[in-house]
């Protein structure tokens, strides 16, 4: 699905590392790297927080 993209990936044994890790933990959600941390903790964020030049409707 990524192999087109010229980014940084997490490899794939990496990823059943850290789906172990939280099952094994008991864990409901798994995020497998950093940069998943960071998107699920920017969508959670206020949207003015990513939309600053946003004016609020009236």
């Amino acid at each position: 699905m990524m192999a087109g993209w010229d980014v940084a990936k997490n490899g794939p044994a990496d990823v059943v590392h850290a789906a172990l890790d939280g099952i094994e933990a008991g864990k409901m959600e798994i995020l497998a790297g950093d940069a998943d941390v960071r998107l699920k903790a920017t969508l959670s964020a206020d949207p003015s927080m990513l939309y600053p030049q946003a004016v609020p409707a009236a």
